[in-house]
Formats: structure tokens, C-alpha cells, sequence
């Protein structure tokens, strides 16, 4: 009797499976749909990520470049336009094209009247697909954007050891006198520039890398080599170093051979200086609070006496910062990715 239950549950087994063979068959198909599907869209997920990456990078390229024909007056200005173009260029350069119908200014502050400091590129792409066509999927669009703008800057080499106060080119711009400004005064200079009654003994030098007349002199010719940061703390350098200034300015005035004046100079121009804006924190230390450009245009008064005045130089741009907070926005940029 057990015997026969034995071989009666074996019979039954043996066709349970039998009847499951078409199942599994079945469910396998069904299985190896799904994962074809599955690789389908991973293969083409790839392709897609691939080329938004490099869409990505490429409008990355276009608007930073584009930054070295800003800051512009207006959309119907030529430097606009030749931003546009450069943008154009760099994004063929690297395999997408675009147009001008892509691309947007960035208004300073906001606001149209105050000019263009920035732009923005947007493409969109259409992607074939390989795989994805067996489920009747042939395409898809790739979206991307980027936009640069220029930034005061946060940080800075090559600035020669003069100053001038916040307060002081403040008022200088709001008042649009921009040339004839004092950044090295006298004791009888009191016009737009360093306050020179505001501190005594003081007649705007700074101290970089040490003290002493040579020094000073050297900075003034060929700028400092270290890095100045918005926020840093400098001693001032008292005395009116008269002698030292005459110098100093004199020899690097006479190392532009070109002819360059504030109006049409080169980038390299020997005659264009940066120098700190700053805020009177003691009777001896200043901070600096930004960065500005100025051309030299004459340094005056007598051998014991003298001083240096420039022109201020707005929409200056640096090819790059060094590492700070930017400072105040006193016309001095580097351009940088916004997003």
C-alpha cells in the first residue's frame, strides 16, 4: 500500500512538471524582454549622458571666453556683439552650434541701464537612439545651460604699494571724475584721492614686503609679486617718500614704448596699475575692502614733495583671482561660472 502511494505521488509530480514546461518558457520570454529593455535604455541612457556632458562643457567654454569682450554698455553695443560671436565660435570649436537666439545678457545689478557684466547660453539637442527604437522610441532631447559673469575680484598679484580710500573713489565715480585722481598725494594735495589730513605722516604708500625706501621704490616699478586679498590688514608707510616715488614711477612710466594712453593701451601696458582700496582701521593699518585699475599719467610737485595722479580705469578685466571673498565692486573683474 505505501508502495503504491509512493509511485502514485511520483506520477503526479512528474506531470505537475510537465504541464509547468510552457510556464517557465514563457516567463523566460518574458524575462529576456525585460532585460533587453533594460539594457536597451541603459546603452542609450549612456549616450544620452554622454552627450550632455558634452554640450555642458561646451557652453561652459563659449560663455567664459565670450567674458573677455564684456562688460558692454547694451545689447545693441559692440562689444555685445562681439561676445556673441566669440561664444558662437568657441561652442563650433567644440561640436555644438549655436546662435544668437541662444544666448542672453546678464545685467549688472539687474538692471538693463547699468550694463551688460555676464550671459547666458541655452541648447538643446536631439539624440538618435539605438535600442530604445524597439519599444518605438527613436529619439530624445537634451537640455543645458550656462552662464559666466565678471566678478570684482577677490584677490590679486602684481599691485604696486599706493592706495586710495573707499570714500575717496566713491565719491571720485559718483561725481564721473575719473581722471586727474591722487593714489600717492603730497602734503599739499587735497583734491579727489587719499585724504591727506587723515592721517598724520601719511601720504598713502603701503607696505608689502618689508619697509624702507628701496623697497618701496622696486614695488612701485614692477608691482608686487605676492598676493593681496580683500580683507588683508597692511601697515601703512609713512613719510612722504618723495625721492622713492619720483623713482619708482619714472622708471616704470618710461617702459611703455607704445605710445598707450587711458583712452587705447595694451593689456600689458606698463602704465596700468592695480592698487588696493582700502579703509583707515588705526593711525598706522589700513584694510583692503577691493582692487582698482588706474594709468599712470604724472607724478609732480618737488624733489621732497611729491606726488603721483592717474585715471581711474573702469571694467578691467583679469585673467584670473586669487583665492578671497570679492570685494567691493570698484570697476576690477574676473570672470567666473555662475552655474
Amino acid at each position: 500500500f505505501a508502495a503504491g502511494r509512493v509511485m502514485g505521488m511520483r506520477k503526479l509530480i512528474i506531470k505537475f512538471s510537465c504541464e509547468q514546461r510552457g510556464s517557465v518558457a514563457i516567463v523566460t520570454a518574458m524575462l529576456m524582454v525585460v532585460l533587453i529593455g533594460v539594457s536597451a535604455f541603459a546603452l542609450d541612457f549612456g549616450v544620452n549622458y554622454d552627450n550632455a556632458s558634452r554640450l555642458q562643457n561646451s557652453l561652459d567654454s563659449a560663455v567664459l571666453a565670450a567674458l573677455q569682450e564684456l562688460p558692454a554698455d547694451s545689447t545693441s553695443s559692440s562689444d555685445w556683439a562681439a561676445a556673441e560671436n566669440v561664444a558662437i565660435a568657441y561652442a563650433a570649436l567644440n561640436g555644438f552650434d549655436i546662435d544668437t537666439n541662444d544666448i542672453e545678457p546678464i545685467y549688472k545689478n539687474n538692471i538693463a541701464e547699468d550694463g551688460i557684466i555676464g550671459l547666458k547660453a541655452t541648447k538643446s539637442v536631439v539624440v538618435e537612439y539605438n535600442f530604445a527604437k524597439v519599444f518605438g522610441i527613436d529619439s530624445g532631447t537634451v537640455t543645458r545651460s550656462s552662464s559666466a559673469g565678471l566678478v570684482p575680484i577677490g584677490g590679486i598679484t602684481g599691485a604696486v604699494p599706493l592706495s586710495i580710500t573707499s570714500s575717496s573713489l566713491s565719491n571720485a565715480i559718483e561725481k564721473g571724475v575719473y581722471t586727474g585722481l591722487t593714489i600717492k598725494c603730497s602734503s599739499s594735495t587735497g583734491e579727489i584721492g587719499i585724504d591727506c589730513t587723515g592721517v598724520k605722516g601719511w601720504f598713502g604708500a603701503l607696505q608689502f614686503d618689508g619697509t624702507g625706501a628701496s623697497t618701496y621704490a622696486n614695488l612701485l616699478t614692477f608691482g608686487y609679486t605676492g598676493v593681496l586679498t580683500v580683507g588683508q590688514v597692511l601697515e601703512m608707510e609713512n613719510g612722504n617718500m618723495s625721492g622713492p616715488t619720483m623713482d619708482g614711477f619714472t622708471t616704470r612710466y618710461n617702459k611703455c614704448k607704445d605710445g598707450c594712453t587711458a583712452q587705447n593701451y595694451l593689456p600689458d601696458c606698463p602704465r596700468l596699475v592695480y592698487v588696493p582700496v582700502v579703509e583707515v582701521i588705526s593711525g598706522s593699518e589700513v584694510k583692503i575692502v577691493s582692487f582698482a585699475s588706474f594709468f599712470l599719467e604724472s607724478c609732480g610737485g618737488n624733489g621732497n614733495d611729491s606726488y603721483i595722479k592717474a585715471t581711474y580705469i573702469e571694467g578691467t578685466v583679469v585673467p584670473d583671482s586669487a583665492s578671497g571673498l570679492s570685494g567691493q565692486d570698484f570697476g576690477l573683474y574676473v570672470g567666473k561660472l555662475l552655474d
